[in-house]
């Protein structure tokens, strides 16, 4: 294969976030956004900072759970080293290795064999955040000032959204649903201190005291999106969806996408945390 195809992932990848972020910019009063980032409040920035390194310690437990149901023993120290470093990778080396990536050529050659095992163990890991993520879309989203039948409907979905799911990765995942239960609480706990992080934003830039509930329903649609393997770190999508979700719930288009820039930003500082974690083979 020539070098240069290796590349057009990347390169698609950068197109896409390009010209998200120029339509979110010609939808924006630059200044206004600017105004609206510099009167950010410092302790509910401190605070967003904290709830967010929280998610992602509650994360790094959740995927040793997943490699101890397969006999991939880890310390929490080590795979939190790891962890951080695959974080790293992930967010700023998106054309290259990636996290995931990394995590199953080390471990692969830690443990000889069980390659499959722990590429299985970090899909699941995904599966499992956005099967949390569509769960509390769907919570937030029973508590909106939606005609009841919708609210019904929504709240109606979450218990048959998560018998099915289990059911499924019970099905697909038979070596690990000794560890189902527990790693469903722990995704929960992931994406629930992520929205806490996002309500911190929206007190920083002064908007809570007005109506936070669909800004938090767009916060979770965005890490939705961002999820998808879109643009770089999910730069670009995450303002988009922030910028057509303002415009649906009439919100303020400037702290929606502040909310999105600021959240970019811290989760882009902790993770480049992992730029100086050493990872050895001694745990």
């Amino acid at each position: 294969m020539p070098a240069w195809r290796r590349y057009l992932p990347l390169l698609a990848k950068l197109a896409f976030m390009a010209g998200a972020l120029w339509l979110v910019a010609r939808h924006l009063d630059l200044p206004l956004l600017g105004r609206t980032l510099r009167q950010a409040r410092p302790g509910w920035l401190a605070l967003a900072v904290a709830l967010f390194t929280l998610s992602k310690l509650i994360a790094s437990v959740r995927l040793n759970t997943f490699f101890q149901a397969v006999g991939i023993q880890l310390s929490e120290r080590y795979n939190l080293r790891l962890y951080w470093l695959g974080m790293y990778y992930n967010l700023f080396l998106p054309g290259g290795i990636g996290g995931d990536g990394y995590k199953v050529y080390l471990l692969g050659k830690e443990f000889p064999g069980r390659r499959a095992a722990i590429f299985r163990a970090l899909l699941l890991d995904r599966i499992s955040g956005m099967v949390a993520l569509l769960v509390l879309l769907l919570l937030l989203f029973g508590g909106t000032a939606y005609p009841g039948w919708w609210r019904v409907g929504a709240l109606a979905l979450v218990p048959l959204g998560l018998g099915l799911s289990y059911g499924l990765a019970s099905w697909l995942f038979k070596e690990f649903r000794g560890a189902l239960g527990r790693t469903s609480w722990q995704a929960l706990g992931v994406q629930g201190s992520q929205v806490l992080c996002a309500w911190a934003l929206l007190a920083a830039l002064g908007a809570s005291g007005g109506p936070v509930l669909p800004y938090l329903l767009v916060f979770l649609a965005s890490s939705i999106v961002a999820v998808l393997p879109l643009t770089v770190g999910g730069l670009g999508a995450r303002e988009l969806t922030f910028l057509y979700g303002a415009q649906l719930f009439a919100l303020s288009v400037p702290v929606a996408v502040s909310v999105s820039v600021l959240f970019y930003v811290i989760s882009a500082l902790v993770s480049l945390v992992g730029a100086f974690v050493k990872v050895s083979n001694e745990q």
